[in-house]
């Protein structure tokens, strides 16, 4: 049996892969939703790219900051405060009207944003065992890069097939499930 099978067999293995597929689906859904969204509401292509960067420097600057709250006070209180939070926060950005009201929203997604990447990988620790973290590790990684590329590709297509505020429904719900799931592994 391949190392890939072992990791890939076990049962707490393929829950976090699963639990944690939504949310970093959402993620990977984001910025172009937002983007999308800001596009359509102002008309705008720079505002939209301003939103869209805004939001990529708050949850960038704050990083380390989510990153102590999980070191603080573990993975679940926070993720089960944080990623029901941001789930509203972005069905209240889907309901901005205006460029100030979006760009301000769009900076509150990136302060919020929940840590589900900070907390998965430590999770593979307790999860395989120690012979086939390098192999758990590369198993996530290909996950995330392939959410990296579906993400984008589901957020443009729901945005300019439907409307932004499904895009960003869609990314509201699977934060929801995703972040849940994961606080309670």
């Amino acid at each position: 049996m391949s190392r890939y099978s072992q990791v890939l067999s076990n049962k707490s293995g393929q829950y976090l892969l699963i639990s944690s597929f939504p949310a970093r689906l959402a993620y990977g859904m984001i910025s172009l939703s937002i983007f999308f969204k800001v596009q359509q509401t102002t008309g705008s292509i720079a505002i939209a790219g301003l939103a869209t960067g805004v939001n990529g420097i708050t949850g960038a600057t704050t990083a380390g900051l989510r990153g102590t709250i999980i070191d603080k006070f573990g993975m679940k209180i926070p993720l089960r405060i944080l990623a029901p939070g941001y789930a509203f926060l972005i069905l209240l950005f889907a309901s901005g009207t205006n460029k100030t009201e979006l760009v301000v929203y769009a900076a509150i997604l990136g302060f919020s944003a929940p840590p589900i990447n900070l907390s998965v990988r430590p999770l593979w620790k307790v999860t395989v065992p120690q012979d086939q973290i390098r192999t758990a590790y590369a198993i996530d990684t290909a996950v995330m890069n392939s959410v990296g590329v579906f993400g984008p590709l589901i957020a443009t297509s729901v945005a300019l097939g439907s409307t932004p505020e499904l895009a960003l429904q869609i990314c509201s719900a699977l934060i929801f499930i995703g972040g849940g799931a994961l606080s309670l592994s």
